[in-house]
């Protein structure tokens, strides 16, 4: 791999917690301030969504406002599925706006009560709300390698959302591997396929579900890709897709990053205290390689 640079987004405050019992504002914040101190600099801090359905997002505003000393030196994004949420985090002072689209119907209105094309008629009404604040939005599109309820999605499918959302002004795209059902070579393809149809920022989100996510986050890369969300610890899932379990743990992947001349900007046995602090603050044992092995040279 050549050396370059890659952005490593965090996801654990909300992805990696969403599926879990709700943990008190406090807690969050400890592991928030390890990740910044591991050098992150770019994260999901939480989603605008019904507390009634996502329990462990009910703070959303109370992250916001924690964190706020923080806008200038931490790119802090807010996940939105429509104009209300969009409204909620632009109130709560977040202007960068992750607005989620699923590319199947099925889990569209499992995941936000409405089909892909509603939910695309809402995408141009939310990027004009954010350019009226001095904010941004950046669209995920998820299940974009599979969908627990409608199984193989087409690249096709994919590269018409992905225009969609280009045509409406998004400032960049996420390919979501929501299930954590791609390999390397569709992850490359899709990748290729897009970025051969639009002209705005990509980037993925895998879960490392069947142990691929370093393997399809390297596809990735090779295939042109600069950012790559994951999670510390392996947390996370998502209440609404069946089996979709942990995502990338970005210890893992920062530590083959680093050693194959990747700069990212992040330490990964910092990257290994945050996963110690969130896991512990969710009762689980750190998931991931690095995390339970180590670096295999640390430092001394």
């Amino acid at each position: 791999m050549s050396a370059g640079h890659v952005t490593l987004r965090d996801v654990t405050l909300r992805d990696g917690l969403q599926d879990e019992a709700p943990i008190d504002t406090g807690a969050k914040l400890a592991i928030y301030e390890a990740l910044v101190a591991a050098g992150i600099r770019d994260l999901e801090l939480t989603s605008f969504v019904r507390p009634d359905r996502v329990p462990a997002m009910a703070d959303a505003e109370a992250m916001c406002a924690a964190t706020a000393a923080d806008a200038d030196s931490v790119t802090r994004w807010g996940l939105v599925l429509n104009r209300r949420g969009a409204e909620r985090a632009l109130a709560a002072g977040l202007r960068h706006l992750q607005f989620v689209v699923s590319v199947s119907d099925t889990h569209s209105r499992h995941n936000a009560g409405r089909s892909t094309d509603e939910a695309m008629d809402d995408l141009a009404a939310v990027v004009e709300l954010a350019a009226a604040e001095d904010g941004v939005v950046e669209v995920t599109l998820a299940c974009s390698f599979g969908c627990p309820y409608e199984g193989r999605v087409p690249v096709e499918r994919v590269v018409d959302v992905a225009v969609r959302a280009a045509e409406a002004g998004v400032a960049s795209i996420g390919l979501a591997d929501t299930i954590g059902v791609a390999v390397p070579s569709e992850v490359t393809a899709l990748v290729e396929a897009v970025g051969e149809r639009v002209d705005v920022g990509l980037g993925v989100h895998l879960h490392d579900t069947r142990g691929l996510g370093v393997a399809n986050a390297l596809a990735a890369i090779a295939a042109g890709i600069d950012r790559v969300d994951g999670s510390v610890g392996a947390l996370g899932g998502c209440p609404f897709a069946p089996g979709a379990s942990g995502n990338l743990a970005l210890e893992d992947l920062d530590h083959v990053l680093v050693a194959e001349g990747v700069t990212t900007g992040v330490d990964v046995e910092g990257l290994v205290a945050a996963a110690e602090v969130a896991c512990s603050a969710v009762g689980r044992e750190v998931a991931s390689h690095v995390g339970q092995a180590g670096p295999r040279f640390p430092h001394p």
